[in-house]
Parts: structure tokens; C-alpha cells; sequence
């Protein structure tokens, strides 16, 4: 089928938009790419014997991307970064939109700005001022203080942009309190949509609340952190965060009470298009609701002009709305996921046309739940490539768990809607607990099931999924005499792809291996043995250094960890592990027995922090042995809490050994036995992390056994002579690696 057939608009809009979204990434290739693909459109618009229309639709293409690339270059690049347009420091009026912790001494302020050195803007920025500078400062406070104006990281650059924040401010001062307004249209709508969730909650359980507050209103920072890694594992997030989805749920069931009521035809359209507006601002115009009630009101507005739609020209009219008002919307995830998905159920809609339509009660059944499991495929086979480069993984039985979800969801939602009505005069929430109930039930069995969310970081993979890709879109743009027989093929060719990941992760994760990671703050060993999965964190412990480590397991394919063993106590060590199992199924922590009271408090509060997830904590004796398949794991030594934390660990199997030490342990009383450790040891890991040493260390020892030493401490080295000895024996050495090292 070609679904852009007598739809040239849909056609341009997209070839534009694809234009716009690669050309505002910071990559000279992909600039360059656009830029060459505009001239040819031109130049084969006149040269290619085709039909008028055809030459035109090329011709008008090509204008499309250079207009995109243009448009582009002026927002992002002259106008949106503001670091680039301010080197000093500068005077800012603005308002305060959001305030949230950023850290135990910070706030972080989201300011729309007034002005900037007395002229007038619109930029938006981060501020991180202490908590006694913010005393007082709420959302709609308007502010002025002096700052410089900086840009983000790399890695937090798109992340931000697609949020529209322009930069962040550093070197804050003169932080003065103007006045308190009742702030913009968005802060009253965002104080009414935080008054309607404290409602819904109390008008039933928590657990039911935080679950209807997140379907209805996009409010989800009441629900539990294991119900949303749950959603990811089994690959339903989508259902949790706000969309077009629930839109179109909301919309269907107030038209079908509208028609109940016999409201006119006409007087429908316009009320759920009203409706429509009013949800957008309440949801705090997330970008694919946005993006949903724009082409629900254009395909509105179409009905009601020439009574007829047209979805896909509806989506693709709707993106650029939503781009020519917020360009860096374009950058937004969730904006590509959303109108990625909504294309492919239109596609799917315009195939189940040529389907057999069913005959008796039971073949409707069939038929109903076939084509809800078609259309998931069609919404994941075109949104797959973005999820997993994004992601780095995704969920076998995602087309199986959206059907079964989404009729949970919708079942939720219409009671959840009676409940705002008519729940403070009948007590409805009963019905609605056991429905929620059952979803948290059936995700946390499904996400149990250690290998339904599979690892999509494997090359071949990766291939695979962009072939398919590929594929699927050709299947879409190009016409074909048997598209049934087409289509049949290609569901096969998902389920290969879908299941490709999971045989690589299971292979994988059967592997007997040992590897060692380290970014200098954080020494990390991963062990797997026997189907078992255990991480080994030597580290300062912090939230940043938790993403370090998701990274790492990441790129090691990791996706579960039956083990996660901790060497010693931090009082960031809540952020590490909060951050660790919002993200990661963790079955088992294991950590040191409390020796002190520092520790002991540390201990109550890491158990306040999974007490609602299925992770346990085990403490161990510093000579207990912790078993991973093959491997016994123990601690040679670890100080208490109080002072800069060093330690040493043994891992060992019947045929070898590995040894691993923080640094500061080849000082002290403890220095020969870890001498003795590092001679007769296979495997040598010397890190950086843990107290520094006063002298350089030199090791000149019998070197028995070695196969392989990292030397990632700025203060131990080989002698020369020992350095030689070990090569000859084909000793592997490693001087501060920056990448994973296998040792199996």
C-alpha cells in the first residue's frame, strides 16, 4: 500500500519535519545530509521524465527541507541557546514556574524570564539556588537576581532543549522577591490539577489514587516506583504517561454520552473540541496530548467543513503546529514515540479495510482481540527503532500486554470519571480498587519474569531492527499487488525481531563472565554464573554515580540483577540505590552489618527506601561468603562509617581467583596480607577509589599466577622488571582503562 497516495500535504509535512528534527542536531553530517537531499529533490523535480504533479510534489519537497534547515539554524543556533548570546553576568526578571529539590541543601527554580539585562525575553532557565536563598519562593513568585549564563552536558543538551530551557543559571546572587502573583495560565492550571489529584486520592485508597491521578491528569508522582519500572519491563509505559491515547479514550466516551443525551451532531464535535482545549491546559500541555487534541480538533474541524477526515494529513498538520509554536518540541521523545504510534494505527486502520469482516458472535470476538493485537504491532513495529536506540532494550510480550492494559486503563478511566462527578455523594471507589488492584497484580507477575524486557544493545541486534524498520515503512509508502500476503510476512519478521533480542540476552546472561568497569569515582565488577546476575559496587555513592552504573550495566546487557553486594555505608547511599531500582529489577542488596550508629541510621533509611518494592536488603558478617552460580564473594576489609571508605574483596571459583582493592589499602596494618592477596591472585584490579596514598607504591613481589592487572590508582605501578616478567608470561595489563574489560 502507499499511504501517502493523494495525500502530497502529508507527504511535504513529512519530508519536512524529518528535515527539521536532523538537521537541529549538533552533527555536521546529518546538516550536510539534508542540505544534499534538498538539491537533489530540486534537481530531479526537473529532470526526471514524471508527471506534473509528481514534479511538483519533488519540487515543493526540496523547498520544504531547505525551509526546515534554515528554520533550524535560526532558532537553535542564533536564537534558542542563550549562554551563547550572554558571556557575562547578567540581571534576570522573571517567574518563578516550577520549584522542586534538587538536593539536601538546593531547590531548583524553573524562571520564565521577562528580561534579561532590562530587555525584554522569553528564555527559560534552571536555577539552583541554596534552600535559604529560596526561603519564601513558590511557583508564581516573581523574582530578579544576577547570574551567569552556562549550557548543559552532552549528555543532558537534548534532554533539556526538548524541554525548552534555554540554559541554566550559575553564580547566582542578589536574589530579591519582587511579588507574588497567582503566576501564569499554566501555573493556575498546573495548582488546579495538583487540588483535582488531592481529591481523586481522597476519595478512594492511595495506591488507587496515585494510579487514577496518572491516567487522568498525567499526575504521577504518587505512584509507586515499582508500578512504573513494572510498566517498562512488560512495555507499557506509554499507558502510565499521559497521550493521545487516553485523549481519544476521554473524547470517545463524552461523545457517546453526548449522542446518549441526543445532542446534535454538530454541537458534539464543538463540545468535545471545547473539552479538548480545557484537558490540553489541565494536563499541562504535554506534547502528545497536545499533539492528540490538535488533530482531534483539525479532524473536527475537517468534519464539520467537508465532512470528511483525514487522520494522517490531521497528524502530520498537527506536529507542525506544534513545532512552529515550540520548535524545541522537536527534540522531545515522547512528541516521535507519540505521533510515531498514531501513524501506525492509521496505517493498520486503512489495511483492516481489506480484511474479511466477521459473521457470528464468536468470530467478532476473535476478531476484536486480533485486531487489537494488530494494531499494537503496527504502533510498536513503528516506533521500535526510537525506542530501542533510546531505551537500549524492549519488552517481548509488549503487543500482548497493551491490549490487556489498555482495556484495564480504559475500564479505570470512565470509573475514575464518575468517581470526580459524583464520588463525593457515592462511594465508587470500591469498584474501582480491585480493577486497580488486578493491573498492579498482573504487571508485577509479568515484570517477575526476568527476561521479558531483553537488551537491545547487541550489534547485530540493532541491524536487525533498523532492517526491519526500513521494511515496515516500505511496506507502508510502496504499492503492492498482495498486501495481505505482505503483511502476513511482515508480523513473522517482527516476532524474529522481537524475540532476537531475548535469545541474545538469554545466551548472554548463561555466560560465565566476570568484567570490571571504572570512571575513577566508581570501581564496579559484574559477575554472571549459573544464570545469575550480581554487581559488586565500590564507589562514593550518589545519584549521579547510580546513573554511571546503569550505563555500564547498560552496555554489559544487563537488564535484571539478582544480586546487588555494597562494600560499605555512604549517606548518599539511599540516591544510589532509589535511582538504581527505579530503573532496574533488583532482587537482593546485600551491605555490611551496621557498626556504628551512623551506620545503623544509614541501614533504617536504605530500608525505607524498597519497602515498597520487591527488593530485599541482607546484611552480612564482614567473613560471610555470598554465593553468585559458581563464585563466592567475600569482603577482606572495609572501614566503618566516618572516615573515607576503603576496601577489599576476594572473588573465586576452584580454579581462580581475583582480588580487588580500593585505594589506601597498601598503607596501614593491613598492607602485607593485601600484598600476599595481589601476589598469588590470577585476576589484579587496583582502583582509584577510597583514600589516597601519601607515597607512591611500587610492587616488586613473586607475581605467581598473574593473568591480568588493572592499575587504575595514580599512586601504585609495576617495577620495571616485574612489568617485563609479567609480559613475557602474556600477562594482560591494563593502565586506567576507559572501557569494560572481560576478563571471560
Amino acid at each position: 500500500m502507499n499511504i501517502f497516495e493523494k495525500r502530497p500535504l502529508s507527504l511535504i509535512l513529512c519530508i519536512g519535519l524529518g528535515g527539521f528534527f536532523l538537521f537541529s542536531l549538533k552533527s555536521p553530517i546529518l546538516r550536510v545530509s539534508v542540505i544534499v537531499i534538498a538539491i537533489l529533490l530540486g534537481i530531479l523535480s526537473t529532470i526526471l521524465h514524471i508527471s506534473k504533479s509528481s514534479r511538483r510534489i519533488l519540487c515543493i519537497s526540496s523547498i520544504a527541507l531547505i525551509v526546515a534547515s534554515l528554520f533550524s539554524h535560526l532558532y537553535f543556533d542564533a536564537y534558542f541557546k542563550a549562554y551563547n548570546l550572554y558571556d557575562e553576568e547578567v540581571a534576570i526578571v522573571g517567574t518563578v514556574e516550577e520549584v522542586s529539590e534538587s538536593s539536601s541543601y538546593s531547590y531548583r527554580l524553573l524562571i520564565k524570564a521577562e528580561s534579561v539585562n532590562e530587555a525584554s525575553s522569553s528564555y527559560r532557565f534552571y536555577a539552583y539556588p541554596s534552600k535559604a536563598d529560596s526561603n519564601g519562593i513558590i511557583e508564581g513568585t516573581r523574582i530578579s537576581f544576577t547570574a551567569r549564563l552556562e549550557g548543559f552536558s552532552d549528555e543532558s543538551y537534548t534532554y533539556n532543549i526538548a524541554k525548552g530551557i534555554n540554559a541554566y543559571a550559575s553564580d547566582i546572587d542578589n536574589i530579591n522577591i519582587l511579588e507574588y502573583t497567582d503566576g501564569s495560565l499554566r501555573v493556575r492550571f498546573n495548582r488546579l490539577r495538583e487540588y483535582v489529584t488531592r481529591y481523586v486520592i481522597s476519595l478512594s485508597d492511595a495506591d488507587t489514587g496515585a494510579i487514577l491521578s496518572a491516567l487522568l491528569l498525567g499526575e504521577k508522582d504518587y505512584l509507586p516506583d515499582q508500578l512504573r519500572l513494572d510498566f517498562k519491563r512488560i512495555g507499557i509505559s506509554h499507558i502510565l504517561a499521559l497521550s493521545g491515547m487516553h485523549l481519544a479514550i476521554l473524547s470517545l466516551g463524552l461523545g457517546k454520552l453526548l449522542l446518549l443525551l441526543q445532542v446534535k451532531k454538530k454541537w458534539r464535535i464543538s463540545i468535545i473540541a471545547l473539552f479538548v482545549l480545557l484537558y490540553m491546559a489541565l494536563t499541562g500541555f504535554s506534547v502528545s496530548v497536545v499533539r492528540a487534541g490538535v488533530m482531534l480538533i483539525l479532524s473536527s474541524l475537517l468534519f464539520l467543513l467537508s465532512r470528511s477526515k483525514d487522520s494522517l494529513t490531521s497528524l502530520s498538520v498537527a506536529v507542525l503546529i506544534i513545532c512552529l509554536f515550540t520548535p524545541y518540541a522537536i527534540m522531545d521523545i515522547s512528541l516521535w514515540l507519540s505521533a510515531l504510534a498514531t501513524f501506525g494505527i492509521i496505517a493498520f486502520s486503512e489495511i483492516s479495510e481489506k480484511f474479511k469482516r466477521p459473521i457470528n458472535k464468536r468470530e467478532k470476538l476473535l476478531s476484536y482481540f486480533a485486531m487489537g493485537i494488530l494494531a499494537s504491532v503496527f504502533a510498536i513495529s513503528a516506533t521500535m527503532v526510537v525506542s530501542a536506540i533510546s531505551f537500549g532494550g524492549i519488552s517481548v510480550l509488549s503487543p500482548i500486554t497493551t491490549l490487556i492494559f489498555s482495556l484495564l486503563a480504559e475500564v479505570i478511566m470512565y470509573l475514575g470519571c464518575l468517581l470526580v462527578i459524583i464520588g463525593w455523594i457515592i462511594p465508587i471507589g470500591w469498584a474501582i480498587s480491585p480493577i486497580c488492584a488486578l493491573m498492579t497484580w498482573l504487571a508485577g507477575v509479568f515484570s517477575s519474569i526476568k527476561q521479558i524486557y531483553a537488551s537491545t544493545e547487541f550489534a547485530l541486534v540493532t541491524v536487525a531492527i533498523i532492517a526491519y524498520s526500513a521494511l515496515f515503512y516500505l511496506f507502508l509508502f510502496i504499492k503492492s499487488k498482495r498486501p495481505l500476503k505482505m503483511l502476513n510476512l511482515l508480523v513473522v519478521l517482527f516476532l524474529t525481531v522481537s524475540l532476537l533480542p531475548l535469545a541474545f540476552t538469554v545466551i548472554r546472561g548463561n555466560e560465565e563472565t566476570v568484567a570490571y568497569c571504572s570512571d575513577n569515582r566508581c570501581d564496579e565488577l559484574l559477575i554472571r554464573s549459573n544464570g545469575e546476575v550480581c554487581l559488586i559496587n565500590s564507589a562514593q555513592y550518589s545519584k549521579n554515580l547510580a546513573y554511571t552504573t546503569l550505563d555500564f550495566l547498560e552496555d554489559a546487557h544487563v537488564t535484571y540483577l539478582d544480586k546487588y553486594y555494597l562494600t560499605h555505608y555512604s549517606w548518599s547511599l539511599d540516591e544510589d540505590i532509589e535511582t538504581l531500582t527505579y530503573n532496574l529489577l533488583v532482587d537482593k542488596i546485600y551491605i555490611p552489618k551496621p557498626r556504628n550508629e551512623d551506620e545503623k541510621t544509614i541501614l533504617k533509611i536504605l530500608y525505607k527506601c524498597v519497602e515498597d518494592k520487591r527488593t530485599e536488603i541482607i546484611t552480612f558478617e564482614p567473613e560471610e561468603e555470598i554465593y553468585v552460580g559458581d563464585y563466592t564473594v567475600s569482603l577482606l576489609y572495609s572501614e566503618p562509617y566516618g572516615s573515607t571508605s576503603i576496601n577489599a574483596f576476594y572473588i573465586g571459583t576452584e580454579d581462580e581467583e581475583y582480588i580487588y582493592l580500593s585505594s589506601g589499602m597498601l598503607e596501614g596494618d593491613m598492607a602485607d596480607a593485601m600484598r600476599e592477596y595481589i601476589y598469588s591472585s590470577e585476576y589484579v584490579i587496583l582502583g582509584d577509589h577510597g583514600k589516597k596514598y601519601k607515597y607512591k607504591i611500587y610492587l616488586d613481589g613473586p607475581f605467581e599466577n598473574t593473568k591480568t592487572v588493572i592499575l587504575h590508582s595514580n599512586d601504585v605501578f609495576l617495577t620495571q622488571e616485574n612489568m617485563q616478567i609479567l609480559i613475557d608470561k602474556g600477562c594482560e595489563i591494563y593502565s586506567h582503562p576507559d572501557k569494560i574489560i572481560y576478563f571471560k
